[in-house]
């Protein structure tokens, strides 16, 4: 019995180990699919559709500005009538910065070429100069509007969003083009707020796949290769607003990404989520739950040992050789004394004893008692 006990342990060892890693493994990976297709299929398309309606109420808020200064009863009579009072425009312009918290106003004659800012009269534009280009772009394109990142001399040359909108007369006309700016730093606040908010990795990327604006801290280089193929994904989808979702692989890291067309700004919003920072508290459980197996199976082997080590001693005794006189049937036990058999095995095992008369000794002892009242 003792070498059997002591082949117990290390196979109750082997069996709740056992037990337990299958347990919290199988558990690990199946939560672990279901999180990457709750991810792909619910959690970055609904952040999508939320950093979504926020960009709605926060950036394209200057394209509908710039669009109803466009369309500006003010503003096209004033050039209409001849451009005749500069103060008057400088007042607009003003009004429309301070109203709508834009950083910069403008518009730009097509008749004069001059260049009207918040502040006043800013200069004359011409095809011939660098800086002035982006005017005569505006004047040719299809679009009626664009976006476009560009300094603002009117600013200290500060790196600045433009929205640049066409301006018509009542018969169709183009007499130039007006709009309003926000500095690119706090576009990128903007989109680095998006990210704490919601913990993803947030950018945008133009048609031709390069990304036009990112949070200040975001690591560039490491996007730029998944983001060079996301207008593929979208050549039969630009004109609608439909989003995709997929993994990618970027330096030995999964990301799951949804991308989303966005028509006001023609750029594809990305949100993404690398792989390991969702899996993190899955693994961590994981850990808590082996941490927890291995106390419960050290505790239930030393409640085994236990148990064995107190009846150690009367099996190995009863499983041994049992020292027992010839005459009177007592037995002596490991300390040397007599004892009767019945309190001997009542004291080593659970039995308990009854007490009857065997036919040999009640012929030999009652041998007047009558059969019937025999004890059996």
């Amino acid at each position: 019995m003792s070498r059997k006990s002591k082949q117990l342990l290390p196979i109750l060892s082997i069996l709740l180990i056992a037990g337990f890693l299958i347990t919290s493994l199988a558990s690990f990976i199946v939560s672990r699919g279901s999180l990457h297709s709750e991810i792909l299929l619910n959690e970055l398309p609904l952040t999508s559709d939320n950093i979504y309606s926020e960009i709605q109420r926060d950036l394209l808020s200057p394209i509908l500005i710039s669009s109803l200064m466009a369309t500006d009863t003010f503003l096209r009579d004033w050039v209409i009538s001849g451009e005749k009072d500069t103060d008057q425009v400088t007042k607009y312009l003003k009004d429309i910065q301070k109203q709508f918290n834009t950083f910069t106003s403008f518009f730009v004659s097509e008749k004069t070429y001059k260049y009207y800012h918040s502040n006043g009269l800013l200069k004359t534009v011409s095809p011939t100069e660098e800086r002035d280009i982006w005017y005569f772009r505006v004047k040719e394109m299809k679009d009626e509007y664009e976006i476009n990142v560009d300094i603002d001399m009117a600013n200290n040359d500060s790196m600045t969003i433009f929205i640049n909108y066409k301006v018509y007369d009542y018969n169709g006309n183009y007499i130039g083009a007006t709009g309003v700016g926000l500095t690119v730093n706090a576009v990128k606040e903007l989109i680095e707020s998006y990210q704490q908010k919601y913990n993803r990795n947030i950018y945008f990327v133009d048609k031709k796949g390069i990304i036009k604006l990112a949070a200040l801290n975001f690591n560039r280089k490491n996007a730029e290769q998944m983001a060079s193929g996301i207008p593929d994904l979208f050549k039969d989808q630009l004109s609608s607003s439909s989003a995709k979702s997929f993994k990618s692989k970027r330096n030995k890291k999964t990301f799951h990404t949804n991308v989303r067309y966005i028509r006001e700004f023609e750029w594809f919003l990305v949100v993404e989520q690398e792989q390991g920072q969702a899996t993190k508290h899955i693994f961590t459980t994981l850990v808590i739950n082996l941490l927890v197996c291995a106390i419960i199976t050290l505790v239930v082997l030393l409640l085994v040992r236990l148990t064995i080590n107190k009846y150690k001693t009367r099996i190995e005794t009863l499983n041994g050789i049992v020292p027992i006189c010839s005459y009177c049937k007592q037995i002596r036990d490991d300390k040397g004394y007599w004892n009767q058999v019945e309190a001997y095995i009542a004291k080593h095992t659970d039995a308990e004893f009854s007490h009857g008369i065997c036919p040999d000794c009640r012929e030999k002892y009652f041998p007047d008692f009558p059969e019937k009242d025999k004890l059996k």
